[in-house]
């Protein structure tokens, strides 16, 4: 069928790095839908965390021209693919979001959120969270690392985070999806799956590189302020876990990885510890 995904037994990837995180499934075949729903000129229009497109974008002064005046179809392409789903403990990611350490970080990263804000009146994005900083964060540096090893180009994996807002008398769900897809067989060929069985010595490596970046001590100790060149951005650059942007859902923007694990700047507010 479109989708067959199969969940990996603990003691095939359990490692005391992977603590976070409660279940690891392995995506064999997805199907990737893409509509296009709109005309934009020369801005694009990007979709919020929760992967939905606002109506306009007052931030860029984009208004989206509609395909038709009675549009009753639209045109759409089917991917295939494969990918990784892991979920992660959400009691963890909350109590870790309420340290100290965690809080002071936030209020930098909300400085810097405002700071956009400012230059991008009448946007309707609202600051996500540091929980949505660390998994954003935490997926590119795991599609780096496994990138080389996987068959697969950086620029073929793509990300999708899930960081979904506590319904109605129940809890939040965390969970990231590292996946790859196209309109052939080559995004069915098994490469992405095969590495993921391998996936707590992946993410042991993702966060090790993560530690030290070539731009450190410029990068860790950056704070995002006034008139800042990357406002959205903490110890986030081209040396460490930027992406194509092909790849990325927020177009390479909300990272920080001093949420994730230890930098040379040593704030204490990282969720991962590496032994």
């Amino acid at each position: 069928g479109d989708f067959f995904a199969r969940n990996m037994p603990k003691k095939d990837w359990t490692a005391p790095w992977m603590q976070g995180i409660t279940h690891v499934v392995l995506v064999h075949r997805l199907r990737e839908v893409i509509a296009q729903v709109a005309f934009t000129r020369f801005e694009s229009i990007g979709a919020d965390i929760n992967g939905e497109l606002p109506e306009d974008d007052l931030s860029l002064k984009v208004k989206p021209a509609a395909l038709a005046r009675d549009a009753e179809w639209l045109p759409a392409i089917e991917n295939r693919g494969e990918g990784v789903f892991l979920v992660f403990d959400a009691t963890k990611i909350e109590a870790w979001a309420q340290q100290p350490a965690v809080l002071a970080r936030a209020k930098v990263l909300q400085r810097g959120f405002a700071e956009w804000l400012k230059g991008h009146p009448g946007s309707k994005r609202t600051f996500p969270g540091t929980p949505y900083y660390m998994l954003h964060t935490f997926a590119h540096l795991l599609m780096t690392a496994i990138s080389l090893d996987c068959g697969y180009p950086g620029s073929s994996l793509r990300e999708r985070i899930y960081a979904l807002d506590t319904p109605p008398g129940g809890k939040r769900h965390f969970g990231v999806l590292i996946y790859t897809a196209s309109t052939d067989a080559e995004g069915t060929l098994g490469g992405l799956v095969e590495a993921a069985r391998r996936i707590s010595f992946f993410v042991h490596k993702a966060l090790d590189l993560a530690g030290l970046c070539a731009n450190d001590p410029i990068c860790a100790h950056h704070a995002p302020g006034e008139l800042d060149h990357a406002p959205l951005h903490g110890a986030a650059c081209h040396g460490c876990v930027l992406v194509p942007e092909t790849s990325c859902e927020q177009r390479n923007e909300l990272l920080d990885r001093a949420l994730v694990v230890s930098t040379v700047e040593q704030c204490g507010a990282e969720f991962f510890s590496v032994p």
